[in-house]
């Protein structure tokens, strides 16, 4: 497929088209057709299969693994050798997307991290936490009322990490805010100390 040359105003169009179709803000717009512009200096409408993650890695989209793995994988989907300024817009939506998936699933598993630490397993995710650490957390540090058997159901005496967040994840909203509490609290060590040894439960700093 040849590179089909477009008159100015036809490319201004194309441009408001896919600013539409992809409810993208000007500033977004104009960002992409910064880096467009690199690769189709004439305005033909489109770039090049090989070129277009240039445009990408330059919009700050393809910083990691995971969002290459999945530009290729819409690349291939795609299955074009030159890719027009809608293609290219669907593809900076759909990785700007993924890309906010990522950040916030990377927040959410420090969350339980922090809070796995705190109540005694280790950074590295090593360890474990007693049930009985949790219970006496959620009631005498956090005050929180709600029910603590159908939070910590048929679990042993102690959880492993994986344990932990299945734990949270199944139990609902307000156990996930437990443990976005102990999370936040884990970072403010000015309010909380953590006594690692012997799993004991927080305890407020004297100052």
């Amino acid at each position: 497929m040849k590179r089909k040359p477009t008159l100015n105003v036809e490319y201004e169009e194309l441009i408001q088209q896919a600013k539409s179709m992809f409810n993208l803000n000007q500033d977004e717009m104009n960002e992409i057709i910064i880096q467009v512009k690199k690769f189709d200096p004439k305005g033909s409408g489109y770039v090049g299969k090989h070129e277009v993650d240039d445009v990408l890695r330059d919009l700050k989209l393809l910083d990691n693994d995971k969002l290459i793995n999945k530009f290729n994988e819409e690349l291939k989907i795609m299955n074009a050798k030159f890719l027009d300024l809608k293609q290219i817009c669907d593809l900076y939506c759909k990785l700007k997307q993924y890309q906010q998936q990522l950040n916030e699933e990377e927040t959410i598993t420090q969350e339980y991290i922090d809070a796995f630490c705190a109540l005694g397993g280790q950074l590295d995710k090593s360890g474990y936490v007693l049930k009985s650490t949790i219970i006496e957390t959620i009631q005498k540090e956090f005050e929180m009322n709600f029910d603590l058997d159908q939070i910590l159901g048929d679990h042993g005496t102690q959880l492993d990490f994986d344990e932990f967040c299945q734990l949270f994840e199944n139990a609902g909203d307000d156990a996930k805010s437990l443990l976005t509490s102990i999370s936040l609290s884990k970072r403010n060590q000015n309010d909380f100390v953590v006594r690692y040894k012997d799993f004991e439960k927080w305890e407020k700093s004297v100052n």
